[in-house]
């Protein structure tokens, strides 16, 4: 009788485990997949914001040395690194996309999105004293051009922008590494749920498998044959 509730119940729990496994599979393979995607997300979202950081930095670099000499080799590396800001001129990876375009298709809080209002604020500040600059070196007033770029103001609009612009990163890291921790252990707790039904699958599948050997029909003995090769149960009449 004993045996009889093991074979059952084995029966019964097979069926069972191979649906739990698919389904643990399934959820492993979408596990997988997010944590995938988390590490991709970070990648993406960080070299997006440190392009931003670095151009920023070109620009101010750019402008200053233009306002100081004239060169028309630092007018010209200004405004490639300007058109890449603007989206007019691919960046290093070969898209043509603008900073404000670039922040579009990030998922932020509001608190990654506030310090990108106050670095884009001070920007426009910056952006203004640039083009007056511009307009004086253009006009041959080297000494007023230099005074735009070069005093107070200017350093500490472009602190507010590398200081809002440094945080930003910091918080997105931050929070995308939490994402990618929560999806790695997501993964994790789904490849032990597919282990544990795996050796559950195969210590039911051995108890059916030893039921059903203890419970086949035996066949019926005969008399052994008299010769070898002769098939049990036919004997050799003798004349």
């Amino acid at each position: 009788m004993h045996h009889k509730v093991v074979l059952r119940l084995a029966f019964t729990l097979v069926p069972a485990l191979l649906l739990a496994g698919v389904v643990a599979l399934v959820l492993l393979l979408r596990a997988q997949q997010a944590l995938y995607q988390a590490q991709q997300t970070r990648f993406e979202y960080f070299d997006s914001a440190n392009q931003i950081r670095l151009l920023s930095g070109q620009l101010s670099a750019g402008i200053r040395n233009y306002a100081y000499t004239g060169s028309e080799r630092s007018l010209s590396l200004y405004r490639h690194v300007l058109a890449m800001t603007e989206g007019r001129h691919p960046r290093d990876n070969g898209r043509a996309v603008s900073n404000e375009q670039l922040l579009r298709e990030m998922t932020l809080t509001r608190e990654e999105l506030n310090l990108l209002e106050r670095a884009r604020q001070a920007t426009l500040t910056l952006a203004r004293l640039e083009d007056e600059a511009l307009r004086l070196v253009e006009a041959g007033n080297y000494a007023q051009a230099r005074q735009k770029v070069f005093n107070a103001d200017y350093d500490s609009y472009s602190e507010v922008v590398a200081e809002s612009v440094n945080q930003f990163i910091s918080q997105l890291v931050t929070r995308l590494d939490r994402n990618i921790e929560r999806a790695r252990q997501q993964h994790h707790h789904a490849m032990i749920a597919m282990v544990m039904i795996f050796l559950a699958l195969m210590l039911a599948a051995g108890v059916l498998w030893l039921g059903l050997r203890r419970h086949a029909p035996q066949p019926a003995a005969g008399p052994w044959p008299l010769f070898p090769g002769q098939p049990p149960g036919i004997q050799v009449r003798h004349k």
